[in-house]
């Protein structure tokens, strides 16, 4: 059982993977397709769902993770700057994009927190994530 990250959009997104030279990878090898449906219908509001792999785990995102492992924090907060500024370039006014994370298994588990992140800034706020948690970004 690993973690698995689900991106849910309301637009197809399979460019994001070239758009960002690799540092978003569109993979199916964790999840099933039932896994992307639960997700899709009990925590994301969009109509597509996707499979990513990430450089840096978005559970990372914690104080915990800042004090004991500072390199994963900064990945984790790196690939979510990465994410960040590929979506501005994908969502349109109005749309969506959300992340859900959790262990492959929990996918009907109810989520632990969520975030909502403006796609109008550049800089983002500190983001304090762990498993089963619900990022979503609004343009």
């Amino acid at each position: 059982m690993g973690l698995v990250t689900y991106l849910g959009s309301n637009v197809p997104l399979e460019e994001l993977q070239k758009m960002t030279q690799g540092a978003i990878h569109f993979t199916e090898q964790t999840s099933d397709r039932l896994a992307r449906t639960t997700v899709q219908h009990h925590h994301l509001q969009t109509h597509y769902v996707y499979e990513i792999e990430l450089n840096g785990q978005l559970d990372d995102l914690n104080p915990q993770s800042k004090i004991e492992t500072p390199v994963h924090y900064e990945q984790a907060r790196i690939a979510l700057q990465q994410l960040h500024t590929a979506l501005k370039k994908v969502i349109t006014t109005g749309d969506i994009a959300e992340v859900y994370i959790c262990w492959f298994g929990d996918e009907e588990e109810d989520a632990l927190g969520e975030v909502t992140l403006s796609l109008q800034e550049d800089d983002l706020p500190e983001v304090h994530t762990e498993e089963r948690y619900l990022i979503r970004f609004k343009a």
